[in-house]
């Protein structure tokens, strides 16, 4: 199979880091064994939705085993899962392994969206509502081993149990205090979740909100072509940035979204990658996820499948 020169990835921009030196992590999430065979199943799914070609498919395993085996300790599951994923790219020749899969998840959350809005603002507080209802529509995600929610009844069951971790009211006391915020986007399907949440703050705060997401195609996370589809750029600003790792790796971002991260008075991140590659930061971050896998599960001190709103506690930058 050939490349794909509309969505092949500039190979230097891979390889040049940009504004090296600027973000120390005193804290991050590290690699745990139990990733490992995470990162080989990701490998295997990723390929297989290319070619049904086993010799392709075991050469892509053999040469992902090769990485595993001399990775650094020190390294995140972002940046390992980054390493995996350009490896299956540059053996298929395909850069975007996941662009149906992505459409369809599109496609199925734009049929909920009008139905959930309107549920949504019939709720007692609607922007908690579209709160939670964020948080599982996360579960949209073909990193983790999980099953993807195929019903609205299933979307009310994971609510219902409320916030695992709930930092919502402090959230509202920063957002009243707060100018501008930057929504980190985290996967397709979710997106549509996302922009119904954006519209219920909108509608309650005075914000300039700029949605971001990722520079080039990775696993089911959300790029501008997702943006366009579903017409979250008619809502807010978005912003590229500038990377196509399964999360955020601020010494890889481009300059642009480097400038909005440091600016924005309060970032609301989406998904595990973002939550392992954003944990530690000294900003002003709320995460917003579901557990899906049990390395997150430890980490949060909550159970596989519960959603989640936590403050970024050590933040030196916290508001009062």
């Amino acid at each position: 199979m050939g490349v794909d020169k509309k969505n092949s990835v500039p190979p230097l921009l891979h390889s040049l880091p940009l504004g090296e030196g600027m973000f120390l992590r005193l804290y991050f999430m590290k690699t745990n064994l139990d990733c490992f065979s995470c990162f080989l199943r990701q490998a295997l799914d990723a390929v297989r939705m290319v070619t049904q070609d086993e010799a392709i498919q075991r050469k892509v395993l053999n040469s992902v085993f090769t990485i595993l085996i001399n990775v650094s300790v020190h390294m995140s599951p972002v940046e390992i899962a980054h390493l995996v994923h350009q490896r299956v790219k540059s053996i298929t020749g395909d850069y975007d392994p996941y662009k149906e899969e992505k459409k369809k998840q599109n496609e199925l959350a734009l049929r909920y969206e009008s139905t959930l809005s309107s549920q949504i603002a019939e709720m007692s507080d609607p922007l908690k509502a579209a709160m939670m209802f964020s948080a599982a529509g996360n579960a949209i995600d073909l990193a983790p081993e999980c099953p993807i929610p195929d019903s609205y009844k299933r979307y009310m069951e994971i609510i219902s149990k409320g916030f695992a971790w709930d930092d919502y009211e402090l959230f509202l006391k920063k957002l009243t205090r707060s100018k501008s915020l930057l929504y980190l986007g985290d996967n397709a399907g979710e997106i549509v979740w996302d922009k119904i949440l954006i519209e219920e703050l909108l509608g309650s705060f005075s914000l300039d909100i700029m949605y971001a997401v990722r520079g080039f195609p990775i696993l089911n996370d959300v790029t501008m072509e997702d943006v366009h589809f579903v017409g979250m750029d008619k809502l807010v600003k978005v912003v590229s940035n500038g990377f196509d790792a399964p999360g955020t790796l601020l010494d890889r971002c481009s300059e642009e979204f480097l400038k909005k991260y440091q600016e924005s008075d309060l970032i609301l991140s989406k998904g595990q990658g973002n939550y392992e590659s954003l944990s530690g930061e000294n900003r002003p971050i709320f995460f917003l996820l579901q557990v899906k896998c049990p390395v997150i599960a430890k980490d949060i001190h909550c159970n596989i499948g519960d959603i989640i709103l936590k403050f970024q506690s050590n933040s030196k930058r916290e508001m009062n």
